[in-house]
């Protein structure tokens, strides 16, 4: 396993920790720490997990109870998250996350799921930061860190607003161009990078054919050639990945454990490659941002509709929409569209974006209307 040092604090993370986003069966509770225990087992010390996963932090937490056993020895290191706004209402997140995973502190505290810079600035008037420095004062948490899903210029304000000690961002081979002004501006402040959707939430995988531009190797797959050309980039730290199996485990350990320095002119012939590797998807470049009179977030809304694309579920869609673009689905703007292709000239890939627009507004309509008619039932 390969370790790297987080930002300034001395602490020395594997390359891939274990997102506990994803665990398929949660109801078995032993089945699923025994995963989490099989990666401490095989060199993965970092183990991130949210309020809002189920029993993430449950799991955890039993799997936690026998890796004690040897933590002194063997280091292992937790992250978790808290959205809340209101002081008392963060402590109790905290308070809740100890307790569910059996641990008397959180070494990576996230001030989490900031969508928008105008979030980030009402949490912190309402004296959400100071809370955080109140807890770590009192050595509940050891690190004050963000997470987020904003653009990477917005990243890079918030990070000049605070001093963070680490960041959590979104980041693969399928959307870097959406978050490298973030991710340089974390690597300038000297900050640690945890990436999570690492394999693009699962898309990379599930389609291999589209990410075959990733691959530098004959012989790794799409998952390694993904996880290697993150383990490249020397500003990040360690690629958060979510397991649900041990065959997952095994592939993301061989990733690293097979991992060779990827030369420049590979990595650059990657990142060339990506606008003809997805054949007409939207590949973030974000020159489409701001150019919507009626505000139209439209590279969020593109992205989503690389998402529907690939995948081809309404319900996945909506979810992907609201919870990793932050859409409010039933106040899209969509309705606003006038068709002005001031969006669509910008576009340096000349997308026909008005047209799919129209396909995602009408996805929406269709699915809030079939909820719609559900709750009456």
């Amino acid at each position: 396993m390969l370790y790297r040092t987080y930002g300034k604090t001395g602490i020395n993370l594997s390359a891939t920790g274990f997102g506990g986003m994803r665990f398929e069966k949660q109801h078995d509770v032993d089945a699923c720490a025994s995963v989490v225990k099989a990666a401490y087992d095989k060199g993965i010390n970092l183990f991130d997990t949210a309020p809002g996963y189920g029993k993430s932090e449950e799991i955890f937490g039993a799997a936690f109870t026998e890796m004690n056993k040897s933590r002194h020895n063997k280091p292992f290191y937790v992250s978790t998250k808290s959205s809340k706004a209101e002081p008392d209402e963060i402590r109790k997140n905290l308070e809740t996350s100890l307790r569910r995973m059996n641990l008397d502190y959180i070494d990576f505290y996230h001030f989490w799921y900031l969508m928008s810079l105008d979030e980030y600035y009402s949490r912190k008037a309402k004296g959400a930061l100071k809370e955080f420095e109140r807890l770590k004062d009192q050595g509940l948490i050891r690190h004050i860190c963000v997470s987020t899903h904003m653009p990477g210029t917005d990243i890079a304000e918030m990070l000049g607003d605070y001093p963070f000690e680490g960041i959590l961002l979104g980041y693969s081979v399928m959307n870097f161009a959406y978050r490298e002004a973030g991710l340089a501006a974390a690597a300038d402040l000297g900050l640690g990078v945890a990436v999570m959707n690492p394999l693009g939430g699962g898309l990379i995988p599930h389609h291999p054919r589209r990410f075959e531009f990733a691959k530098t190797r004959r012989d790794e797959t799409v998952v390694e050639a993904a996880l290697r050309f993150l383990l490249n980039d020397p500003r990040i730290t360690v690629a958060i990945v979510g397991f649900s199996s041990i065959p997952q485990l095994d592939e993301a350990v061989s990733a690293v454990d097979g991992y060779k320095p990827i030369a420049s002119a590979a990595i650059k012939k990657i990142r060339d490659q990506l606008p003809e590797a997805f054949n007409q998807l939207c590949t973030a470049c974000r020159y489409c941002r701001d150019k919507c009179p009626e505000g139209i977030p439209v590279e969020k809304l593109m992205g989503a509709y690389n998402f529907h694309t690939l995948v081809g579920d309404t319900k996945l869609t909506m979810e992907n929409l609201k919870w990793h673009w932050g859409i409010n689905l039933e106040d899209n703007n969509l309705d606003k569209c006038t068709e002005c292709g001031l969006c669509e000239q910008a576009c340096t890939q000349k997308l026909p974006i008005a047209k799919r627009l129209k396909i995602l507004s009408a996805e929406i309509k269709k699915y809030l209307a079939a909820q719609q008619a559900k709750n009456k039932e």
